[in-house]
């Protein structure tokens, strides 16, 4: 047996564990263990804390979501840096789990992180960046090199992605 993957992924400890966060939490965490990496970290957290109840496990999702986050908008931020000679400030605010939001909340500007897949998170961030850049500085970025339109962040087959909504195209990856 692995950290990476669990021997028995139908075990009813793992399964009973995570209904009873998802009916806590605001995360369906079955839904997100269609994704490889998910089921990993949730496999982890697991193993190495055992069946831990959801106010144990709300900062571990809180802290994991928050990394990702900051990686994607130090990335993007070096982007917008290279091709618009800006710098914006763009922080990527945590919220401790409390009665009213029992998962707590990462924040990268008006948007709230909810991933658990780096690819998720990835996207989620670089939705809150462009937001944060359209409202403070009316700057629309990224643009499809074809279109001149500003780009869509969704999550694709080889992870996060910028789209064109002009030409339905992907532009580029995002991270």
């Amino acid at each position: 047996m692995t950290m990476d993957t669990p021997a028995d992924p139908a075990g009813q400890e793992f399964w009973t564990w995570l209904r009873a966060l998802s009916e806590v939490l605001d995360t369906d965490l079955e839904d997100a263990l269609a994704s490889q990496y998910a089921l990993a970290f949730l496999w982890a957290a697991f193993v190495e804390n055992g069946a831990m109840p959801p106010s144990y496990f709300a900062p571990l999702l809180g802290a994991h979501r928050q990394a990702h986050a900051q990686q994607a908008v130090t990335e993007l931020l070096r982007q917008v840096h290279a091709e618009t000679g800006r710098r914006p400030d763009v922080p990527v605010r945590y919220s401790p789990p409390t009665e009213c939001e029992p998962e707590g909340a990462v924040h990268v500007g008006p948007e709230v992180v909810q991933g658990i897949d780096p690819s998720d998170i990835h996207a989620e961030a670089a939705e809150g960046l462009q937001c944060l850049l359209a409202d403070r500085g009316r700057l629309v970025w990224p643009l499809c090199p074809d279109h001149r339109v500003g780009l869509h962040a969704t999550r694709g087959v080889s992870g996060a992605v910028w789209v064109c909504s002009m030409g339905d195209h992907t532009v580029r990856r995002i991270v």
